[in-house]
């Protein structure tokens, strides 16, 4: 009960198709490592609800040139990335998150006993 879904949009010139995670069972606890460079602490947004962890991050980058002559180039680069994921066995209350050099860190405890949550 891994990956629910997976939502990219984006603009010209730079785009990539999804930020790529990783996903480790330690035995007590499940691991999420997402890959998001570039992007900035305040880009990213965690959401819970309905069973589900959804994770977003969005890019707002422009970038200016001059250049010799009065020549002038501008770039402009957005993203807008989501996935989600099962959250049905994992302890929400318990859980972590971390984000350092462009890796975000999620420590997802696993439920003790299922019956106990509402």
């Amino acid at each position: 009960s891994v990956l629910v879904t997976g939502v990219q949009t984006c603009a010209l010139p730079i785009c990539i198709a999804e930020f790529k995670t990783d996903i480790r069972d330690t035995g007590d606890a499940y691991v999420l490592e997402a890959d998001l460079p570039g992007f900035k602490k305040d880009d990213i947004n965690i959401e819970l609800g309905d069973g589900s962890l959804t994770i977003r991050a969005e890019r707002h980058n422009e970038a200016e040139e001059k250049g010799e002559g009065g020549y002038l180039r501008q770039e402009r680069s957005y993203g807008s990335f989501s996935r989600s994921f099962s959250t049905e066995d994992v302890d929400v209350s318990a859980m972590q998150a971390k984000f350092n050099d462009g890796v975000l860190t999620l420590s997802m405890p696993k439920l003790t006993d299922r019956k106990s949550v509402v």
